[in-house]
């Protein structure tokens, strides 16, 4: 799948590291590259010697980095190194990963990424797979989750692959090798490009908000009145019954949609009745009664108040072709 892409602003200053390789040095790439730029710790996993290569790319105050590492741990801690304000992470992983956070841990497939509230703590677990490296793209977006990524809480799992395949050729071309500061390159996608795919991918997997449920019930509801507007069992415990919800919870439901249970029902049976008034087919006493008024003075009443003019049925304007008149 092909995701087109937006490229970097035209003038706008993309800078590229080239890449560093940290060869026998853990200490050193704890303290030159973890602390300051990811804000963590690293602790070798194996007792293989240690080797890390690593890319940043920049472009205003995001960041791309790419990491091919011997096992470990990457491990975010809040205080550590300089930590900037609110923002947002994104990792891909090209090998098998555990992610431990808030006392949950959740095991990442080769291929999956993450979207982690920069604020939370939280250990990265690198396995290596098949003898390879270990490769980690890190996208650092300068925005807090709760700005761009409207509901996430703490984190979420991506498993699109459109999506993972769309970070890593973005770190490709943000990583390059030629370690210079760069301007307009018009193959660069944007972070915003970025933010906004993986912002649709999580709307589309969240799950409706209280609000919404509230509101598909209430015209779920009133469907269901609307049906069964002539049915003598047409109650507020017969309703709640057959939504299996408590008839306290129905009356609430209507209450905070703006419009109580009772004046819902009174509304809907004034315009099924207004509706058959209007066709001349039937007299007005026999519609009054099948949509349950009982007294004939309550209807005209209710009715005038709700049309502005009393009840009168259709019959005779239509033949003469006029229109009645209020």
């Amino acid at each position: 799948m092909a995701i087109p892409h937006q490229a970097a602003a035209a003038g706008q200053r993309v800078t590229t590291s080239g890449a560093m390789l940290y060869e026998g040095g853990v200490d050193y790439f704890r303290s030159q590259f973890c602390h300051p730029l990811l804000h963590a710790d690293f602790v070798p996993t194996t007792d293989a010697p240690f080797r890390v290569t690593a890319k940043l790319g920049i472009v205003e105050d995001h960041r791309s980095l790419r990491l091919y590492c011997t096992p470990g741990i990457l491990r975010r801690r809040s205080g550590l190194g300089s930590p900037a304000a609110a923002h947002s992470l994104v990792i891909a992983t090209g090998n098998s990963c555990a992610l431990l956070i808030k006392d949950q841990t959740v095991r990442l497939k080769p291929g999956a990424a993450v979207v982690i509230d920069g604020g939370c703590d939280f250990d990265l677990v690198l396995e290596r797979d098949s003898g390879r490296s270990c490769l980690l793209d890190w996208l650092h977006i300068a925005q807090g989750a709760s700005a761009v990524f409207p509901g996430l809480e703490t984190f979420a799992v991506i498993s699109s692959e459109a999506i993972t395949t769309y970070i890593r050729f973005h770190n490709e071309l943000m990583t390059s090798d030629q370690g210079t500061e760069l301007t307009s390159i018009p193959e660069v996608p944007s972070f915003n490009h970025l933010v906004e795919i993986i912002r649709a991918y999580l709307l589309g997997m969240a799950p409706p908000r209280p609000h919404d449920k509230d509101r598909l019930l209430h015209e779920r509801i009133k469907r269901h009145i609307t049906e069964n507007l002539s049915s003598r069992d047409l109650s507020p415990d017969s309703i709640a019954r057959h939504f299996e919800i408590s008839p306290r919870k129905l009356y609430g439901l209507f209450e905070r949609m703006g419009a109580s249970l009772r004046e819902t029902i009174t509304t809907l049976r004034l315009e099924a009745a207004h509706r058959d008034l209007e066709l001349g087919t039937r007299k007005v006493a026999t519609i009054l009664l099948d949509y349950g008024f009982g007294n004939a003075s309550t209807f005209y009443r209710l009715y005038k108040k709700h049309f502005g003019r009393p009840p009168r049925s259709g019959r005779g304007t239509a033949a003469s072709g006029q229109r009645a008149q209020p």
